[in-house]
């Protein structure tokens, strides 16, 4: 890295790509790098020196409005969402076009429970790039939040469109088709879900939640264990396996 002592390897998850890509620099950012997702230095214990990282690249360009995108997403990670969307802004008064930085804007308001702010922020991502999956992700999430779940399915349906890999967006329109009583419907999204992505434990426990209410106990016990198997710290696998046990020893002794 220009302008450091040590050269940096900082490992990235590149939008479109489905596995984590490692980038080794010589400078902070690179042309080829021109969507940044999610990066990881925060994720590893490392979250002061991805706030750091990218202090110094403002430092050295406070008109680069990207710096100032990965330093909202490394403020997010750590909880700080109020000073993210602070970076997000900064970020759209220099490229009001940044459509990252509406999505990250998004994300950051829909932490702190501000949905229909969140939604403004998606709305705009979309207007500059309506290829963004996770620009309607996101919106599809805070549709949910608001009970909205038919505009929900319509985001999510675009997410999945544009990037048919995107668990999260199936594991959501499940969560909206459960808003609308549709379980069947909602089984199908998080077994979609669950072959992408084999070892996503919450799709696990909403199919199991979702078989519960279909009243298939059994096959509800196996989903919610597997859950608890890929994530033995999750409460509320445990919780509703344990809830799910009781009704379907009730049943049997029917």
């Amino acid at each position: 890295m220009k302008g450091a002592e040590t050269e940096t390897t900082i490992v990235y998850l590149v939008k479109g790509h489905p596995a984590n890509a490692t980038l080794k620099y010589d400078q902070l950012f690179g042309p080829e790098l021109k969507h940044i997702d999610h990066y990881t230095l925060s994720q590893s214990g490392n979250s002061d020196e991805a706030i750091k990282t990218y202090n110094k690249a403002i430092e050295l360009n406070p008109r680069d409005s990207n710096a100032w995108v990965s330093k909202g997403r490394a403020l997010s990670d750590v909880g700080k969402s109020d000073e993210a969307i602070k970076a997000y802004d900064t970020a759209i008064e220099i490229n009001p076009q940044n459509s990252i930085a509406w999505e990250g804007k998004g994300l950051a308001l829909d932490s702190l429970n501000k949905y229909d702010e969140a939604l403004k922020a998606y709305d705009k991502a979309i207007e500059i790039n309506p290829q963004d999956s996770l620009a309607w992700e996101g919106k599809g999430f805070a549709l949910n939040k608001l009970n909205r779940s038919d505009e929900a399915i319509t985001a999510f349906d675009k997410a999945i469109e544009i990037n048919p890999q995107d668990s999260l967006a199936l594991e959501g329109k499940g969560i909206a088709q459960i808003g609308l009583n549709r379980s069947d419907e909602a089984v199908t999204a998080f077994e979609k879900a669950i072959e992408i992505n084999p070892q996503y434990s919450d799709a696990w426990y909403y199919k199991g939640l979702t078989l519960y209410r279909l009243s298939k106990y059994e096959d509800a016990i196996k989903a919610l264990d597997k859950a608890i198997e890929l994530n033995p710290q999750d409460s509320k696998a445990w919780n509703a396996k344990e809830t799910v046990s009781r009704y379907y020893k009730g049943d049997l002794s029917k």
